[in-house]
């Protein structure tokens, strides 16, 4: 290449810089948002436009985990909190799991957290004491979403008002009161999604959640997961209203310990999800809670339901079972093969007249001296079914008994779908075997002439 050549090259270059650097800063702080935050602070060499802008980044995202060493880390924000022009940010996201550094991260969050943030996510798994939010930022006019992860006290000021809040997200959060939990919720008028994740509600008796806006409610709470040094023996303690004429999806998984009652204009909810562990003491309250909820989400199009929440219901709550004339889609989650012959799961079915995709999430069986617990049929099998599909199958002959008796009682099936378990067919022989099976039940009767056989 000769010097001429060479002194082109780089004048290109230069052009192009030039032309990189002479974009407006709207358009340069829109690439920055985009870029991770140590890529962000290498743009200062691209021009001298670009020196500074980072410094009025909009989106910061700083994870803990990322770094080798805690104090790598804790250098690196500090710097930033020196350098920043932190009434710029509109979202933050900070993670970090080192557990006896409360003071400092308080340092931080008062930093930057500002009246203008509008997103702000904090993962705080480790802490061992509580963080000091800003009263500011629970009166903020601009917050939009908001999640955090803490499995600490959550200190609430007296007034809250997050008047543009639609999303909000607790994890692992232990609520201080009734009073004041109840103020936080009160103070959401404008919620649509809401995201209870393993909170502790041990120092709260009654709390009312009373959003008209809201539109998705989301409720997971395993035993095993609450914070042994604040909660206490018994945490079934605490009553939760909810009222949400406006709810589309309900979502509940965990281990009933609380009391959830639907205040709901029940013809909103579409997409409901009950999903219960195995009851540890007392089966009979297991039944009554999964009834309530059953008895909210009647009018749902879309329903999941856990076998053990099937199984904790008892012949005398099977009795009171609502219709669900609006089911369309029908999911069974479940730890092993579920049986099709369950007076539960058969009760449902027979009470989803117009049902039309049925799923078992870890396979269905079917013994041959069970059949009769199966008459009559639910009426949907004959007039609606037209989507079956069932996952973990590991060809047992009870599986195969099921499948065949699908095939020959579902007359408007359009589709079976099969999805082997991924761990079932290792090697040649399973893979053989697997095609035996697949031969085999391609040879099935089907009473549906449109039926189509697929397999995973």
């Amino acid at each position: 290449m000769d010097a001429n050549s060479m002194t082109g090259n780089e004048q290109h270059k230069g052009e192009r810089s030039t032309e990189l650097g002479d974009l407006p800063n709207e358009i340069l702080q829109e690439i920055i948002s985009k870029l991770p935050i140590k890529n962000a602070i290498q743009t200062a060499v691209i021009s001298k436009n670009w020196e500074n802008q980072w410094k009025n980044m909009s989106k910061v995202k700083l994870v803990g985990r990322g770094y080798r060493e805690r104090k790598e880390f804790t250098k690196f924000v500090d710097k930033l909190v020196a350098v920043l022009n932190t009434s710029c940010i509109k979202i933050l996201s900070l993670s970090y799991d080192f557990c006896d550094d409360s003071p400092m991260v308080n340092g931080w969050l008062s930093a930057f957290i500002k009246p203008t943030i509008q997103e702000l996510s904090l993962d705080f798994e480790s802490l061992e004491d509580p963080l000091t939010f800003s009263d500011s930022l629970f009166r903020s006019k601009d917050l939009t979403h908001f999640h955090l992860n803490m499995p600490q006290i959550i200190m609430l000021p007296s007034y809250i008002c997050f008047p543009s809040l639609s999303t909000l997200s607790f994890r692992d959060v232990v609520f201080p009161d009734s009073l004041s939990t109840q103020r936080l919720f009160t103070g959401c008028p404008s919620l649509k999604k809401l995201s209870l994740i393993d909170c502790n509600w041990s120092n709260v008796e009654t709390v009312h959640i009373a959003c008209p806006m809201l539109q998705i409610l989301i409720i997971r709470e395993w035993e095993d997961d609450q914070i042994d040094s604040v909660a206490p023996d018994d945490p079934t303690d605490c009553r939760i209203v909810i009222t949400a004429d406006n709810l589309k999806t309900f979502t509940y998984d965990g281990d009933f310990l609380n009391d959830y009652v639907l205040d709901c204009n029940t013809s909103s909810i579409t997409n409901g999800a009950v999903e219960v562990h195995p009851p540890p003491i007392d089966s009979m309250d297991a039944g009554f809670f999964v009834l309530k909820l059953l008895k909210a989400l009647s009018e749902v199009e879309k329903l999941s339901i856990s076998d053990f929440a099937a199984e904790a219901l008892r012949p005398y709550y099977l009795s009171k079972l609502p219709l669900f004339n609006n089911l369309v889609k029908f999911h069974v989650e479940s730890g092993a093969l579920m049986n099709l012959a369950s007076a539960a799961l058969l009760t449902i079915l027979r009470r989803s007249p117009r049902l039309e995709s049925l799923d078992f999430a870890m396979g269905v069986f079917l013994n041959k001296n069970a059949l009769k617990k199966v008459v009559p049929f639910p009426s949907c099998f004959e007039t609606s079914l037209k989507t079956i599909r069932i996952y973990g199958f590991t060809g047992r002959k009870e599986e195969l008994f099921a499948i065949k008796f699908f095939l020959t009682s579902t007359p408007q099936l359009d589709a079976l779908w099969i999805f082997s378990y991924p761990y079932g067919f290792d090697g040649d022989e399973g893979v053989d075997r697997l095609h035996k099976l697949r031969t085999k039940i391609l040879g099935f009767a089907r009473v549906s002439v449109d039926c189509e056989i697929y397999f995973q």
